[in-house]
């Protein structure tokens, strides 16, 4: 009698653990989803929607003071440009595209720090990528680097 007082008590204990870890686990991925559509969020009204209707200022909003536009020239070379250069060739009146078209194909989020690919078609035929790298900063995900292909 006493041992199979033991092994319910023991398999009761172990339920209970198992519970708690599962309910732990689904908190901690529901919170994961939770962040992954507060960047994708932020990227697509901000990021996104300022390259497409050619408003800088919104992507200033999402992106810290200090960020910069990185890419490589077709020979290797290093290109950095600051958001005040950047802003300065961001004619509104005149487009770079007649249209364009966008994906984000991937956001991984680990703590307070996010990678974002977002994958453009520029006029139907010219693929752009960018990679976007960013942290949450007084609750809010910003754009510290953004890497241009």
């Amino acid at each position: 009698m006493r041992t199979v007082i033991t092994f319910v008590v023991s398999l009761t204990t172990t339920l209970i653990l198992f519970s708690a870890s599962t309910a732990a686990g689904q908190t901690k991925s529901t919170q994961m989803l939770s962040e992954e559509n507060q960047v994708r969020n932020a990227v697509e009204s901000l990021y996104v929607k300022g390259l497409i209707t050619r408003d800088f200022e919104l992507i200033r909003k999402i992106c810290v003071p200090e960020a910069k536009l990185m890419g490589a020239t077709e020979r290797g070379t290093l290109n950095v440009t600051t958001l005040d250069k950047w802003s300065a060739r961001f004619d509104p009146d005149n487009p770079p595209f007649e249209t364009i078209d966008y994906c984000i194909s991937k956001v991984d989020v680990v703590g307070a720090a996010a990678q974002v690919k977002i994958i453009f078609i520029v006029n139907s035929r010219t693929e752009v990528t960018d990679f976007l790298n960013m942290l949450k900063v007084q609750g809010a995900w910003r754009i510290v680097n953004i890497i241009d292909y």
